[in-house]
């Protein structure tokens, strides 16, 4: 298909406007280009914003409704979309509905931690000692205790197949923990710098489905008829019932899956990965490469992959690049490294309560460098003889 002809029938999707048999053709190039219809959809998003810059939240939910309209009016319209809207719909829409509802960038800025709920607007600030009602509408109920969310519990019939589950989306800023029980009794303990979009209560049938960016720690509510599955931008983790962390940030080379106990299945998410989804073990890790496509299973100390629940830095063999990284999530600081050959410097250590500042003298003693703090940004130096 030509690249005009493409173009054409994308900006026919955006725009509502697309015919059976133009969902066709893009139901079909998109199986083979996920990343330039994401792309498309991010530039189309890109350009409303800038041309509208007063209300961007409006358009965002507009443009959601319009997303979700053009599915369902191509589905009454004609029946043999019906066939084509499954491929399209498995491969594609999860992440860019996701996407469409994402605050980008904005995640990390924020001090305190905030919940969008279903109207994609309403935005609420968490206080980690509030302790009340944070959402009520219809029959679902979401409570706040501390730095703890909790759904009633409950679930969603879908006779029909017309029924449509409400999300809400938790942000978790830099230097902040939070946790969510969900409505399948599920708990979700988030990470700095990470945020999950979730429905206030699953179909009674079906897949659990929640959407992850950054790092979380999941203990799921085992239910053999509905898998659960977590979905980031490279990977999907399913599961039935286990304990398992996931690390997805935008920012890390790998997308790390580790299984604690239980049996899980990891895969490419959107048709990406080049093999077959891998079953994990006790204790394995699952590494997948965004730039290779590959997925790698190793046996791990799960240890100090899931220390940071208890609020444990713990590194083991760690390029030091790789744990500023960790480091910035944690302490809410930018840290930049003017030196090549510390970047690449192994370490191993274990930290809790000590300051940034503490945290970098014990370094030191093992690697000579300089560092100088200002405005919550660290930059690290050569030494100076």
């Amino acid at each position: 298909m030509k690249d005009k002809q493409i173009e054409k029938i994308i900006l026919n999707f955006f725009e509502n406007a697309s015919s059976p048999e133009e969902i066709e053709q893009l139901s079909q190039w998109v199986k083979d280009n996920p990343s330039s219809f994401k792309e498309s959809a991010e530039l189309h998003y890109l350009i409303a914003r800038f041309m509208r810059e007063d209300n961007i939240e409006q358009y965002k939910k507009e443009l959601i409704l319009k997303f979700d309209h053009n599915i369902k009016t191509k589905r009454r319209r004609n029946t043999v979309w019906l066939k084509y809207a499954a491929i399209f719909i498995g491969v594609f829409s999860i992440s860019i509905y996701f996407y469409l509802h994402d605050n980008g960038g904005e995640r990390t800025k924020t001090k305190e931690v905030t919940i969008t709920l279903g109207n994609g607007q309403t935005k609420e600030t968490l206080k980690d000692n509030t302790i009340g009602i944070v959402s009520r509408s219809n029959n679902f109920v979401a409570r706040q205790e501390g730095a703890k969310i909790v759904y009633d519990k409950m679930s969603v019939e879908n006779k029909n197949h017309d029924q449509q589950l409400v999300y809400n989306t938790l942000e978790v800023p830099y230097g902040k923990k939070f946790q969510v029980v969900l409505s399948d009794g599920s708990e979700v303990y988030l990470n700095s710098g990470s945020s999950l979009t979730y429905p206030v209560a699953f179909f009674k049938k079906g897949i659990r489905n929640v959407v992850l960016r950054g790092e979380a720690y999941f203990t799921v509510k085992s239910d053999s008829l509905r898998p659960f599955v977590v979905s980031t931008g490279t990977v999907e983790t399913r599961v039935l019932g286990t304990q398992f962390n996931v690390s997805g940030y935008a920012d890390d080379e790998y997308t790390k899956v580790v299984l604690v106990e239980g049996s899980l299945t990891v895969g490419g998410n959107n048709g990406l990965s080049a093999s077959a989804p891998v079953l994990l073990k006790p204790n394995q890790i699952a590494s997948y490469s965004d730039s290779t496509k590959e997925m790698v299973v190793d046996s791990v100390d799960v240890s100090s992959h899931i220390a940071w629940k208890e609020g444990v830095l713990l590194f083991k063999n760690e390029d030091f690049y790789q744990i500023t990284k960790k480091l910035e999530r944690h302490y809410n600081i930018e840290i930049e490294i003017n030196d090549e050959l510390l970047r690449k410097e192994k370490y191993t250590g274990r930290f809790e309560t000590e300051t940034i500042e503490e945290v970098f003298q014990g370094f030191q003693r093992i690697k000579g460098f300089d560092y100088n703090i200002s405005n919550k940004k660290i930059i690290l130096t050569q030494k100076i003889k």
